[in-house]
């Protein structure tokens, strides 16, 4: 029963990854980098979350699509100020930058929030016990929400223009602009979108976790695990990847102390990179 439980807990944490996760790996194939600095967005998320809703008394729903909203127009703010004037520069340079971004926004929310720990006013979680296993009402949001998106995402990119436009731009921008498809409007929606999902995946942090500055710089680490296990594939392997991960680190406790997570998490990327260098994606970067 307690395997049952921490398998549990693993699907909850693999869907939080998904969230955390899905945003970083659409930029990485439209935009063509590893945008370190995404997991800073999910302290933007948060932290704007507890302010409106634990300093200024704002419900938890307005407060967190009000930092869903903010989070996708800091990103794009970002990207428009930092990333666009250095594009050509290539992918090793807007890395490295991207990381110098993810210190600055990690500085601001210390220098505005402050040290100690912050959590929601949104009442204790109430918790439910099917078949003797644990789990709450906050924990089902994140693996509800981690559906929708994901449900959503897939018809946005398969059924809409601007989705279908991003899909191209990922595959090949340069074909991509040469079959009429507006690449600076394409770019701007994906950082949008992008950012939102860190947004929203930063309120479930806010929701589940309580909230120090340091922690959103702690996710890249899983966030990279995942990207890397998932590598240059579909939103599906980033789904497979996020679940392969959140169910592999919370499992591994019934062997080993918890403070082992991320090797465990890094572990299973190298096993799997040993057979499959490409990912669970198998699809080369071109």
């Amino acid at each position: 029963m307690l395997f049952l439980q921490f398998l549990t807990t693993g699907v909850v944490t693999g869907c939080f990854l998904i969230l955390a996760t899905i945003g970083f790996s659409l930029t990485r194939r439209v935009e063509g980098f590893l945008n370190i600095a995404h997991a800073e967005l999910l302290g933007v998320g948060a932290f704007t979350t507890w302010w409106l809703n634990a300093d200024k008394d704002w419900h938890i729903v307005p407060a967190g699509v009000a930092a869903i909203m903010f989070t996708a127009l800091v990103g794009l703010f970002v990207a428009r100020l930092i990333y666009d004037p250095i594009r050509e520069r290539g992918p090793a340079v807007l890395l490295i930058t991207s990381t110098g971004v993810a210190f600055v926004i990690g500085g601001v929310i210390d220098a505005m929030i402050g040290t100690g720990i912050r959590t929601l006013e949104i009442g204790l979680a109430t918790s439910y016990e099917p078949f003797g296993i644990r789990i709450t009402n906050y924990q089902l949001i994140v693996v509800a929400f981690a559906a929708v998106v994901s449900v959503s995402l897939a018809l946005f990119l398969n059924r809409t223009r601007t989705g279908l436009a991003i899909r191209a731009m990922s595959v090949n921008p340069d074909l991509a602009a040469s079959r009429g498809i507006d690449v600076r409007t394409t770019s701007r929606a994906t950082w949008l979108l992008s950012s939102g999902l860190a947004g929203l995946a930063g309120v479930m942090l806010a929701v589940l976790a309580t909230l120090t500055t340091d922690l959103p710089f702690a996710q890249i680490l899983q966030i990279l695990a995942v990207a890397i296990l998932a590598g240059l594939g579909s939103l599906y392997t980033v789904i497979l990847s996020g679940l392969i991960i959140g169910i592999a680190m919370d499992v591994s406790v019934y062997w080993i102390p918890a403070g082992y997570r991320p090797l465990v998490a890094f572990s299973l990327v190298i096993l799997v990179l040993l057979f499959r260098p490409e990912g669970l994606a198998g699809t080369r970067a071109a």
